[in-house]
């Protein structure tokens, strides 16, 4: 199944980011580019995306202006009220522009609601694609999940774009820097709601394990709702897990390598980065506008000065909001989806990935 490079609101393009950003995703082996609307006309240039077919999406204003009602080859353009697109393999993608508008006075629960109507009206619609706000979102669910690969011209930060991997789930938002970081690279793994998943998956922390080596993460920050008993895990042995305890929990021992994030002091610092952890603040981001959000954290940072990340869990979807301060970050569910996010710093590059599941063995006679 093909990968997808998704970028958007390239505008004018003042600083010639597009080329470089293409020219990134190029190297990562995407197979298809989408595009989330607001692009000028000189940029619809087969040339310019190496000849990779293109998704496109047309702003109303752009809709019924005649330079844009021929396609070049290897292009499709999507318009206001026909924003559905097929893949060669059969797989449908939703790929519009003002969609993300809706969740900035609105709320994540009203833009679920939106995603199920969009679902329940094109069948078979797993990826839905939109810009706008310049900023990155991400917005997971079991039938369909919503992006928004943030903003090329005018971002929050950097030139940004995402990499959909539509075989394995996985999705990376990522950006190039407008200046080079000093500081050396290094990753983070996130995770929370674990629960009892030694239980229904013995093999599961060994496979975590290897997917976090795999990405060079060195120190895992688990937000909340781990078994007191996965406190300690051998298969972590190496790693610097900061861990997150509900009110009713308590541990009897301390293990090698594992630091109790406390009430009090809520705040997780590496290499000078700062991750405020709040298990149940998933469930009141739940009603909150972006508006809201954007609050939220101001008022956080207030209490708690230059943290960068805001990290929470128990909704079982996985969930990012880029702030212009702070971002907020939902890995997702560890038990029903085997979910984790990765923080690569200071590129702030972040990948919400799945640890895999065997599949069932082929039965006799088939």
């Amino acid at each position: 199944m093909p990968i997808l490079g998704v970028c958007g609101d390239t505008h004018k393009d003042r600083p010639n980011a597009l080329p470089h950003v293409i020219d990134e995703l190029v190297r990562r082996g995407v197979e298809l580019f989408v595009h989330t609307g607001d692009i000028a006309i000189r940029h619809v240039d087969p040339k310019l995306f190496r000849g990779i077919p293109v998704v496109c999406a047309l702003v109303k204003e752009q809709a019924d202006k005649p330079e844009f009602q021929e396609e070049p080859p290897g292009w499709k353009f999507t318009r206001p009220g026909q924003r559905i697109h097929q893949l060669s393999n059969g797989e449908r993608i939703y790929v519009g522009h003002a969609l993300s508008f809706e969740f900035l006075t609105g709320s994540e629960a009203m833009l679920t609601k939106k995603l199920h109507e969009i679902r329940k009206d094109h069948d078979g619609v797993r990826w839905l694609f939109s810009g706008h706000t310049h900023h990155q979102i991400y917005k997971q669910g079991h039938v369909i999940n919503f992006v928004n690969p943030g903003a090329v011209e005018d971002s929050f930060d950097g030139y940004e774009f995402a990499v959909v991997n539509t075989d394995n789930g996985e999705i990376v938002f990522s950006r190039i820097p407008t200046t080079k970081p000093v500081k050396p690279t290094f990753s983070v793994g996130v995770m929370s709601d674990s629960l009892n998943i030694s239980e229904m998956d013995p093999t599961f922390w060994s496979k975590l394990a290897e997917e976090f080596r795999r990405r060079d993460v060195r120190e895992i920050i688990h937000c909340g709702n781990i078994a007191v008993s996965d406190i300690g895990r051998p298969e972590l042995a190496g790693f610097k897990v900061h861990f997150n305890l509900r009110a009713d929990q308590k541990i009897e021992q301390s293990h090698e390598g594992w630091h109790q994030i406390l009430a009090d002091n809520p705040v997780v610092e590496i290499n000078g980065y700062k991750f405020y952890v709040q298990l149940d603040l998933g469930i009141d981001l739940l009603e909150k506008s972006e508006v809201d959000m954007h609050m939220l954290c101001l008022n956080l940072r207030r209490k708690h000065p230059e943290i960068s990340f805001v990290l929470c869990g128990l909704t079982n979807y996985a969930f990012m909001e880029e702030g212009q301060e702070v971002r907020i970050i939902n890995p997702g569910d560890s038990l029903k989806d085997r979910d984790f996010a990765v923080i690569c710093l200071p590129r702030t590059e972040i990948t919400f990935g799945h640890v895999p599941t065997d599949p069932l063995p082929t039965l006799s006679g088939t």
